[in-house]
């Protein structure tokens, strides 16, 4: 390992690395024993580091160690949420100290090598090591399908979230903020796409550094290729002194060691080890493979049967092996170690994108000639066999196939004829189920639903994949429509709106399901379009007047919905009034809340609004639903401060909502908390800590894909920057502000940024322009529907007074001609 990798203090009193591997096992609080064991040392020699340790570091005891490592681990921050392994790291100190002063040399380090080779582990180990660059960040391609699109997944490591097509800009937008350090892990099946968004992000960003792993070159402008090679073989096969002395060797004792306690390296097996670690080129996951088996063979009994799978391995006297066929034939050796049913078990686990649990296996992986006693008998003979890897969360268990596991199981699968069947059965369990949870994500196991989808959201999407594949919609809008006004308290997703705007370039089902899927489309887009959240909600209201009760009373609080996010606020809320009358008469109460708080969403009286506010937040609460409670109180708030009334209990409100939010797992409602106490700062004048939230937020729904919020956010930004005298400033966040509520839909907010605009044109001068623009807004709101601000007309008589009668309404005219484009950009 390279010094540079030793935290300072380290580095500075002159810690080997190998003393720093015994300082963090220490830190573990490990007896010597366990230490020599991990790191195959002498405890004599261990002893001896934990001396020079004590004596470099000036501590008195072990004690003083364990605590300088807990405090040399919390510097070191978020890096540390990179995946640990569990087992051991074995060999490539050359490689690790080769890498450790190119990463900080070069901003594109590739890792190439053939599957197997452990370029994953070396990345995530080199990441772990560096503690001079930020905390790296993983991008694991590893479920996008082959030649896919990677934004999504560079998305989701980052946190984004947003329409497919706005994902490279909202990337490059993250990014281009401050140092960041990515490890791009398993790039060859999307070599193309990978390459391509890479050499974007590096041409316009400034600070970004990227290590890759790949098969081979993403070959990009500027990119340095590591060629990763087989651990080393060792020359002396019949020494098992030798054999230990490689790192192939050393991996293979270790890990049979692992599955069969008490396995060593003998005079007598040292050879057989030495030529299944040749015979399988060194690639350790090959090696890894082959010793779990010592539990069930003897290194003889191993070599013999690699003499027989491994044909093309036997002497090289045909010319170099493909690494890529060792690893195949890798696999196709523990596959042939299968019975019938195992085999058919494990082709079926590979339709699972990422991490399963038990339950999820039993439901999906479970049907003829496979039933439940069958899996409860073969599961554990796959685990055994380290075809499928396992890992903790809580008192949950997961498993997972490994990517080249699972490539090689699904292509059997394939060859099976089973592999279309097997995905069906994925795609509509987990859709049924999705759905079958609204009446828990409701409040009867809130919080349980909400992990559930948060856990399975890559089984999700690549269950919607078949499902926009299919020739009829109705298993995808089974789903969305059957979550429907569900996705109220999951938050948006960028994902659902991609969903939708597919869905919607085919006509709709018919029957009840059509109306559903109205609604939901109606309700979803009023997030982003809400002209097209209003065409939707129009045709659900049409379809409905043929159906049932509670399909007229969804169409109308979708109608409602819609028309109150255009504020044409009167029939919104004549269209939620009936909704409302609708649900309470259905008994349905949990939609007769959300039409209570439409409705006082919809209302001008302040007064009243809070008492339907209190209503639906009472009702809410006696469903245990805290996601929609939470968001009663943030209204109830939003209200308070705009009327500048009752502060200190908009205060409370908003803790509280935030209190909910976090405790249902709801990031979106927590967010909308957060924004609106950012309002309450900038109302009681502390613009500065405002400011602060608002900048911090905006970034948040933006990845998230809440338009409306992100227009809050830069609203309040521009206030902030008027207030400390930037006027540029404020201008450019107030008309990105405009602009982003004008495509939205949002009247209230277009006009409220307006005014501002003009607030601050006359503070520096630009009076005609402040006048062009209360025009403009005048324009937009003949009647006054949006009502923004209780001072318009002061702002009219002090331009008056500047311009003159004459100059302020030809000025206040030229605003009802002049583009909003045209005014926004001067």
């Amino acid at each position: 390992m390279s010094p540079d990798a030793l935290p300072g203090p380290l580095r500075t009193a002159g810690v080997t690395p190998r003393e720093l591997d015994v300082f963090w096992l220490v830190g573990d609080r490990l007896h010597n024993r366990e230490i020599a064991e991990s790191l195959r040392l002498s405890e004599r020699t261990v002893e001896s580091h934990v001396s020079s340790l004590l004596r470099k570091l000036g501590g008195s005891n072990r004690l003083a160690l364990v605590d300088a490592a807990t405090r040399f681990r919390a510097r070191r921050g978020p890096g540390s949420a990179l995946p640990r392994a569990l087992s051991s790291f074995v060999g490539r100190s050359q490689e690790t100290d080769d890498l450790l002063r190119l990463v900080h040399v070069h901003r594109l380090l590739t890792l190439t090598g053939p599957a197997g080779v452990g370029k994953t582990r070396l990345a995530l180990h080199v990441a772990h090591s560096v503690t001079t660059l930020p905390p790296a960040i993983l991008v694991d391609l590893a479920s996008v399908p082959p030649g896919d699109s990677v934004e999504r997944a560079f998305a989701d490591a980052l946190g984004v979230s947003g329409d497919e097509r706005r994902l490279p800009a909202l990337i490059r937008q993250v990014l281009a903020g401050d140092r960041h350090w990515l490890v791009v892990d398993n790039c060859e099946h999307v070599s193309a796409t990978a390459a391509a968004l890479l050499a974007d992000l590096l041409a316009t960003t400034d600070h970004l550094r990227v290590l890759a792993t790949s098969h081979g070159p993403l070959r990009v402008a500027g990119e340095v290729v590591y060629e990763i090679a087989p651990l080393a073989l060792s020359e002396k096969p019949d020494d098992p002194a030798a054999v230990l002395g490689a790192a192939c060797g050393r991996l293979f004792a270790d890990r049979a060691a692992a599955v069969s306690p008490g396995f060593e390296v003998t005079a007598d097996n040292a050879r057989h080890v030495a030529m299944i670690c040749r015979r399988l080129d060194g690639l350790p996951l090959a090696i890894e493979l082959a010793a779990a088996r010592v539990r069930f063979f003897s290194p003889a009994e191993l070599l013999a049967r690699l003499d027989d799978r491994f044909a093309l391995l036997t002497d090289g006297a045909h010319g170099a092996p493909s690494r890529h066929r060792t690893l195949e034939e890798a696999l196709r050796w523990s596959y042939d170690l299968l019975g019938d049913g195992e085999r058919l078990l494990f082709e079926r686990c590979s339709v699972f994108p990422g991490e399963f649990d038990y339950d999820t296996a039993a439901e999906v992986l479970v049907h003829p000639p496979l039933g439940s006693a069958d899996l409860l008998r073969l599961f554990p003979r796959l685990l055994d066999r380290s075809l499928i890897s396992r890992r903790r969360r809580g008192q949950a268990t997961e498993y997972r196939l490994l990517d080249s596991v699972r490539q090689f199981a699904h292509g059997r699968l394939e060859s099976r004829g089973a592999a279309d069947a097997s995905h069906e059965r994925h795609a509509r369990h987990h859709l049924r189920h999705g759905a079958a949870l609204l009446t828990d994500l409701r409040g009867r196991d809130q919080a349980g639903a909400l992990r559930w989808f948060e856990r399975h959201w890559a089984d999700l999407r690549t269950a919607m994949r078949w499902a926009l594949q299919q020739p009829e919609t109705t298993p995808a809008w089974q789903f969305l429509a059957g979550v429907g006004t569900g996705w109220q308290i999951l938050g948006t997703r960028g994902e659902l709106f991609d969903w939708i705007d597919r869905l919607l370039q085919r006509p709709l089902p018919a029957g009840d399901l059509g109306i559903q899927a109205a609604v939901t489309s109606a309700l979803l887009l009023c997030y982003q379009d809400t002209g097209r959240a209003l065409t939707f909600a129009e045709q659900a209201h049409e379809r409905a007047e043929h159906g049932g009760e509670r399909e007229q009373a969804l169409a109308l609080l979708a109608l409602g919905w819609a028309t109150m996010s255009g504020e044409q606020r009167a029939p919104a809320i004549t269209h939620l009034e009936r909704a409302a009358s609708h649900f309470e008469r259905l008994h349905d109460d949990w939609h007769h809340a959300i039409a209570l708080f439409g409705l006082a969403h919809a209302t001008s009286d302040t007064e009243f609004a809070q008492t339907l506010l209190s209503r639906a937040a009472d009702l809410f609460a006696r469903l245990h639903d805290h996601v929609d409670r939470a968001s009663c109180l943030t209204q109830m708030a939003i209200r308070a401060i705009e009327g500048r009334t009752r502060l200190d209990e908009a205060g409370s409100w908003l803790t509280e909502a935030a209190r909910l939010a976090r405790l249902s797992g709801n990031d979106h409602e927590r967010l909308h908390a957060e924004v609106s106490l950012a309002d309450l700062d900038q109302h009681r004048g502390d613009h500065t800590s405002a400011e602060a939230r608002f900048g911090g937020l905006f970034a948040e729904f933006r990845r998230i894909g809440d338009h409306r919020c992100m227009v809050r956010c830069l609203l309040g930004l521009g206030r902030a920057a008027a207030f400390g005298g930037d006027h540029g400033q404020a201008r450019r966040h107030l008309a990105e502000g405009v602009e982003l509520a004008v495509g939205v839909g949002d009247l209230r907010a277009t006009l409220t940024g307006l005014y501002l605009l003009a607030e601050s044109d006359h503070a520096t001068g630009c009076f005609r322009r402040a006048a062009n623009l209360l025009g403009a807004a005048r324009r937009l709101d003949p009647e006054g529907r949006g009502n923004p601000v209780p001072d318009d007309q002061a702002l009219r008589t002090a331009l008056r007074d500047r311009l003159g009668p004459v100059g302020f309404a030809s000025a206040f005219a030229a605003g009802h001609r002049i583009p909003l484009t045209t005014l926004l950009s001067r």
